[in-house]
């Protein structure tokens, strides 16, 4: 065995030496992890709320296009799409025996904006928010809702 061999056998966890693929492998596993906790934070929702919270997404992406002067025709789409889950909201919220169903998602709907504001232009969030969308639209199949 060479010195050269010897040396990397020795390296210690956590040393500047360590291999790119340790700190890569350690990376995917938080993120699994971080990725379980959301998914599982999300089962826990009530659907009337997951419903109104694709409504405030697909407001916010129609607000995003219009600022983005994308055709007329494809936010007229998208406002429909937020105005069909809203509505599925409503009627969830009915289902679900909430005292108040229009209060309900009235609240979620304010709380829900505040969290989605600007949330399209953090580039940080690109693959987040796409996760989202994907997950608004599956819901939206699920539930027999005819989005545009």
């Amino acid at each position: 065995m060479t010195d050269h061999t010897q040396r990397r056998l020795l390296r210690r966890p956590g040393s500047k030496t360590q291999s790119r693929g340790f700190h890569a492998c350690r990376f995917a596993i938080v993120l699994i992890g971080l990725t379980t906790i959301g998914s599982a934070a999300l089962a826990r929702q009530p659907i009337s709320t997951s419903l109104a919270e694709c409504s405030v997404i697909f407001t916010e992406l129609a607000e995003v296009a219009e600022r983005r002067n994308k055709p007329k025709d494809d936010i007229s789409a998208v406002i429909r799409s937020a105005t069909v889950f809203e509505r599925a909201a409503f009627d969830q919220a009915k289902r679900e025996g909430r005292p108040d169903p229009y209060d309900h998602v009235l609240s979620d709907l304010n709380r829900l904006t505040k969290k989605w504001h600007g949330r399209f232009g953090k580039i940080t969030l690109v693959q987040e928010n796409k996760d989202w969308i994907d997950y608004c639209r599956s819901l939206g199949k699920n539930r027999g809702l005819e989005l545009p």
